[in-house]
């Protein structure tokens, strides 16, 4: 008995030869383009992560840097007061006048008698009023005034005043102390 279906389709197609060249070439060409597709994402997903590690990288970077600043702005900032304020301690430094000198040879003039009153005054002169109790002591003080002048440690020595109590006796001297 016949079958009773019908097929419509055929089973086996018929090519022309040129087609047939073509299809094979197609086919190989298909397997081709889809590795040269296939191996170009992977080339592509592996630069977009490496880049992407990189720009992250060079992201947490620049925040380090940012920090950095911000943290660095401060100290500089204090740099720069402090250096500002050097300048102006430096003209200051240089303005001044040492009082060392001064000092030094009012205490050596006095040696160990007390000091009534001390006062400096222009072009390095010094004026001072020192007690003693006898007039051996007043000679030491003018003989240690003497001495200094010829040792050119002072200069113009005067007798200011020179007073005379019971207890007491006040010498005033003044000189110029040389620098």
């Amino acid at each position: 008995m016949a079958s009773q279906n019908i097929n419509l389709f055929q089973t086996k197609t018929t090519v022309q030869p040129v087609l047939a060249f073509f299809d094979q070439y197609v086919k190989i060409a298909a397997v081709v383009l889809l590795a040269i597709v296939f191996s170009g994402g992977v080339i592509v997903g592996v630069a977009f992560t490496v880049f992407g590690n990189q720009r992250d990288a060079m992201e947490r970077d620049k925040q380090q840097l940012l920090a950095l600043v911000k943290d660095n702005v401060t100290k500089e900032s204090l740099i720069l007061m402090i250096r500002n304020r050097l300048v102006a301690v430096d003209v200051i430094m240089a303005s001044q006048v040492s009082y060392a000198p001064f000092v030094d040879t009012t205490i050596k003039i006095i040696q160990s008698f007390p000091l009534s009153s001390f006062s400096m005054g222009a072009k390095n002169s010094v004026s001072i009023a020192v007690n003693v109790t006898s007039l051996t002591e007043a000679v030491e003080v003018l003989k240690t005034l003497m001495e200094m002048e010829q040792k050119n440690e002072i200069a113009y020595p005067m007798l200011q005043s020179f007073s005379l109590d019971e207890k007491k006796i006040q010498i005033g001297l003044s000189y110029t102390v040389v620098l």
